[in-house]
């Protein structure tokens, strides 16, 4: 079994599960403002692309947002509809870099099964890749404020 292959899917997971059962929705539902930006590490755009994910600092209402990161480290943050951004507050921000890809199936001679072409593939090099204390709800040191109005453009700097 690959093991980083398989942190790297729970890590999004949970990301995912965080953005989705944090706060609550309703016909009472906190308004979402655009949230967006770039995640750069060592001041250029993290490679690879990942997850990112707000976690409340203090206790509010409404729905945590979260988002993918493209390959080129920007990012749109969804709510409640796709893209909608984020409502307003003080939020934790945690960051899970995609450091790998599943490898390829290619055909094998004489008509049998695909076989996998060989391991995970790196995506990102080891000295590119971000701390894992940017993935931890509890010790990342990123913290944003997402203001109520019309646009919310955020830079988010990670270092070694």
């Amino acid at each position: 079994m690959n093991y980083p292959m398989l942190q790297n899917h729970l890590y999004i997971a949970l990301f995912l599960a965080i953005a989705s059962f944090v706060g609550c929705a309703g016909s009472d539902q906190e308004k979402a403002y655009p949230t967006s930006g770039v995640v750069h590490f060592n001041g250029k755009p993290m490679k690879g692309g990942g997850a990112i994910s707000f976690v409340p600092v203090s206790s509010q209402q409404g729905k945590a947002a979260g988002g993918e990161i493209r390959d080129d480290g920007t990012f749109v943050m969804t709510t409640y509809e796709d893209g909608d951004g984020s409502i307003p507050g003080e939020f934790r921000v945690l960051v899970m870099q995609s450091t790998s890809k599943e490898p390829e199936m290619v055909a094998s001679d004489e008509g049998s099964e695909p076989v996998m072409s060989s391991g995970p593939i790196d995506t990102v090099a080891k000295g590119e890749r971000i701390p894992f204390i940017y993935a931890d709800p509890a010790k990342s040191p990123i913290t944003v404020e997402v203001k109520a109005q019309d646009k919310n453009e955020l830079t988010i700097d990670l270092k070694r």
